[in-house]
Formats: structure tokens, C-alpha cells, sequence
């Protein structure tokens, strides 16, 4: 029996910054990196180079740093995730197995979201 394949993504907010580490197809990204800033709280017209996904070979993974932008955790927050999650259900195959939230201070918090490649 095969070992399905992991999938995390880590979230940071303010300013946004997300890490996704494991086998993400490149179009996801790409889709990602072009609707992110979008959904941010400020500065959605400020959507430049710097502000796309880079792939970072140790350890590999996908990371996208947004510091001129912030996300409100009425709407930038939750927009930013559902951007996320519906990206990898249009790739398919993953399947949400858990999440953890951790505030850090009055405005520094991270989400971590755990799926695994259905079978």
C-alpha cells in the first residue's frame, strides 16, 4: 500500500506571509500568486514581482511575503485562506486532515493547514 503524499501550508499574518511545503502543482501557485494580493485589507492595487511566490530548494517549498500588505482577521484573514483552500480543491485530491491556530502577540498570528492526497 502506497503512502499518500502531505501537504502543508503555513500562515502568517501581519504582514501576510504563506509557506506551502509539499507536491503542489506550479499552475496552483502561479493562480495563487495572482489572487492573493487581491484579497488582502490594504494595498490590492500594489501587486507586483516581489510580492509572487518563490520556490525555496532547503527545505523545498513554495513562500509568498506580502509586506506592504495587511490582512484584518474579519476579512483579509479569511479571504487569504479560502483563496487557498479553493485553489487546492480546483487541483483535487486533497483532503483537509487538521489545523492549528497560534496567536503570538496582539497581532502576530499563524495557521497551519494539514491535508493529505486522497487515495
Amino acid at each position: 500500500m502506497a503512502i499518500p503524499a502531505n501537504l502543508i501550508v503555513n500562515l502568517s499574518f501581519n504582514p501576510p506571509e504563506i509557506k506551502i511545503i509539499g507536491p503542489i502543482k506550479e499552475t496552483t501557485v502561479a493562480k495563487l500568486g495572482a489572487t492573493l494580493q487581491s484579497v488582502c485589507t490594504s494595498s490590492p492595487g500594489q501587486n507586483s514581482d516581489k510580492n509572487k511566490f518563490k520556490k525555496v530548494e532547503s527545505p523545498a517549498h513554495w513562500e509568498c511575503r506580502l509586506p506592504a500588505a495587511y490582512a484584518n482577521e474579519e476579512m483579509g484573514q479569511s479571504g487569504i485562506m479560502l483563496t487557498i483552500l479553493d485553489a487546492l480543491e480546483e487541483e483535487g485530491d486533497w483532503k483537509l486532515k487538521g489545523s492549528n491556530a497560534i496567536n503570538h502577540d496582539e497581532t502576530q498570528v499563524t495557521y497551519k493547514f494539514f491535508f493529505v492526497h486522497k487515495m
